[in-house]
């Protein structure tokens, strides 16, 4: 399910908060990291060799030029944001589908990030239901984007090249979540504020500085 285009939010007067360290998740260890490294690379191998044989379709996405030019003009404010700039979806194979938003920040080194799933009712067959969005802020240092309930690095963002059953570049994101699972995502396009969010979601996103036109802030640094 796609994430309808909406106006960007507007700049809030007051300087827009930063995120308190404390409440985010550590970074990884470089053991743990490359055991996720590992971890991804078998989970897109297996995946890849199921789409192969027909037994999943539509696997993740075409690479969207204006995302890439996105992520460009961010490149040249914020590096170390950029890579993980976007709309990233899994919508392939079994449900549940997972949808994630990260916005720049007006903060240098700083994101909202906006989760949501789609799943299957336990009741009624084939019926589906979408979970109320969940806004958090995340951190990137050192290549690592922590926030309150996923870890994720530049080197768990993978470029999948097209194949014969997966006719399209595909850009692939795995995230590690609070739990200790692995989530692979493939994105979408640019950033964009869903029209059914509401005002209490769109004023979390003004509070810590993001929106598609959010500059960074000169003097500010991280800690």
């Amino acid at each position: 399910m796609p994430i309808a285009e909406f106006p960007t939010t507007e700049t809030p007067e007051s300087p827009p908060t930063a995120a308190d360290p404390a409440t985010l998740l550590p970074s990884l260890s470089p053991a743990a990291l490359q055991q996720r490294e590992a971890e991804l690379t078998e989970r897109i191998d297996s995946e890849y060799a199921l789409a192969g044989v027909g037994k999943i379709l539509n696997l993740g996405k075409p690479i969207d030029p204006e995302l890439e030019e996105f992520r460009l003009v961010w490149a040249e404010q914020d590096p170390a944001i950029s890579p993980f700039l976007g709309t990233w979806v899994r919508d392939w194979d079994l449900m549940p589908y997972d949808f994630m938003t990260v916005l720049p920040s007006a903060v240098p080194g700083q994101v909202c990030l906006v989760r949501y799933r789609q799943m299957e009712t336990e009741t009624v067959p084939f019926e589906t239901f979408t979970t109320p969005p969940e806004f958090s802020v995340g951190l990137v240092r050192d290549g690592q984007l922590l926030g309150r309930d996923l870890q994720t690095t530049t080197s768990l963002i993978r470029l999948a090249p097209a194949t014969d059953y997966v006719p399209y570049d595909t850009e692939l994101l795995g995230t590690l979540e609070a739990d200790g699972t692995l989530r692979l995502l493939a994105s979408q396009q640019p950033p964009t504020l869903d029209p059914a969010w509401d005002a209490g979601l769109v004023e979390q996103i003004n509070t810590y500085g993001c929106s598609m036109t959010a500059a960074p802030l000169a003097n500010s640094t991280m800690e």
